[in-house]
């Protein structure tokens, strides 16, 4: 039997001393380092990287290109010089040096409105990542707000432990003294079993959401978080434009996506202009076929001389007005219309749902600050009646059974009130996040 005290105290100093040697973590710490540390949300700002680099791209895509190149070759057999365009039947040596240019002067405006379109596109990243970024601050805050309730669940099995151990204590002095029987021992033992199980359960509940903040955050090593008195839990009331959701990241997204595609049936539609461009090259070449008289025998003429006597320039205007083809634009046109409208009826839905949730939360809100108002009192007179039952089992007034139940009420008050106060601040802090302006 002295086992079964043992065990339990251990449980309990076990779980005061874990926290003397972490590091702490306050909510506003872990959420600071889940914005360098969570890889989901890594992962994110790598495409904000690329999309600025495409928007960057398309700017540059209005100016002229410009290269320049060589060539060094040799023809066998029959072929025609391209610098002197006579026959040649021997071995050739052909040099060629260039420097082209092209630049497309109108294009029906796709260049604008495509560096109009990844300029919206890197906006649109920007407010995936804040969204993202906004839904891990409520991922941690839910998860961090789990291992507070575990905190105080723990209290609660830790202080049913010692009245299970002290209850037990009462009743062995009692059936020594011929005032209890074995029937009550071994409910008392039974119960500090249960008491010692049920707060094994709370130790592991806690540890596991320690893990699942860990995950959140991509921290390895062990921490623990900041616990504040219950009673004391931060409220802070959102001021919250129910009329407009002009600030909420969702809203915003929305509209950029409408911008976006209203410019997407913009470039489909300058596919039906005209395009415009030009194209230019200078360059010059050498061959081993173009010879000269030198003395009694031709030879070929020197590289610096056909360099200068082959220089050519060459400038081509191109345009190209579309006529017919096979309707794939005007398909293109239809389908950017449709996906338009789609767009901005996502838009109205997404208002909609917004007010909706927006109902909801402060509709929830209101009623846990009813059922956690009520399970206080609750747990007020839970207490009372606990005192004086204790009181009147330790005189005999009441048997073991109804003491043990109005225990297990006490607990069970404990646990609903801590609960209900945990999940009211939570859905607060939600709100918060969710719609303030």
């Amino acid at each position: 039997m002295r086992t079964n005290r043992i065990i339990p105290i251990i449980l309990i100093c076990f779980s005061s001393l874990w926290s003397l040697a972490q590091e702490t973590w306050s909510l506003e710490k872990c959420i600071a380092y889940a914005d360098s540390g969570n890889l989901n949300l890594q992962h994110k700002k790598a495409d904000l990287l690329i999309a600025e680099i495409q928007y960057k791209q398309s700017k540059l895509n209005v100016l002229p290109t410009l290269n320049a190149g060589g060539t060094h070759g040799y023809n066998w057999g029959q072929s025609i010089d391209p610098f002197t365009n006579q026959f040649a039947t021997e071995r050739v040596r052909t040099n060629n040096l260039y420097v082209g240019s092209s630049w497309s002067i109108f294009s029906g405006l796709q260049n604008y409105y495509l560096i109009q379109q990844n300029n919206i596109s890197h906006q649109v990243t920007e407010q995936e990542i804040e969204i993202q970024r906004r839904n891990l601050k409520i991922d941690i805050t839910a998860a961090y707000m789990q291992i507070v309730l575990n905190h105080y669940l723990i209290e609660a099995a830790e202080k049913q432990l010692a009245y299970a151990i002290e209850s037990e204590n009462i009743a062995k002095d009692r059936l020594k003294g011929g005032y209890a029987t074995h029937y009550e021992v071994l409910s008392m033992t039974s119960q500090l079993i249960k008491d010692s199980t049920t707060l094994i359960q709370a130790q592991n509940n806690k540890e596991y959401s320690l893990l699942l903040l860990k995950q959140l955050l991509n921290y390895q090593e062990e921490i623990q978080v900041e616990i504040s008195e219950i009673e004391k839990l931060e409220t802070i009331p959102a001021e919250i434009n129910k009329e407009s959701f002009s600030e909420n990241p969702e809203y915003k997204l929305a509209l950029s996506r409408i911008d976006l595609q209203d410019f997407q049936l913009k470039t489909a539609k300058a596919r039906l202009l005209p395009n415009l461009s030009i194209n230019s090259s200078i360059g010059s070449g050498y061959s081993g076929n173009s010879k000269t008289l030198v003395g009694s025998e031709f030879l070929p003429k020197p590289f610096e001389v056909q360099m200068r006597e082959n220089f050519y320039q060459s400038a081509v205007l191109t345009l190209n007005i579309p006529i017919f083809n096979n309707g794939r634009v005007h398909s293109e046109i239809k389908i950017a219309e449709a996906e338009l409208t789609k767009t901005m009826l996502e838009q109205e839905i997404m208002v909609q749902d917004l007010r909706n949730q927006l109902e909801k939360l402060e509709n929830e809100i209101t009623n846990e600050q009813l059922n956690s108002k009520a399970l206080q009192r609750a747990l007020q007179a839970s207490e009372e009646q606990f005192k004086a039952a204790t009181e009147q089992y330790n005189s005999g007034t009441i048997n073991v059974q109804n003491y043990l139940e109005l225990r297990s009420d006490l607990f069970k008050t404990q646990a609903d009130y801590y609960t209900s106060l945990i999940t009211l601040r939570f859905k607060e802090k939600m709100l918060k996040t969710l719609y303030e302006k």
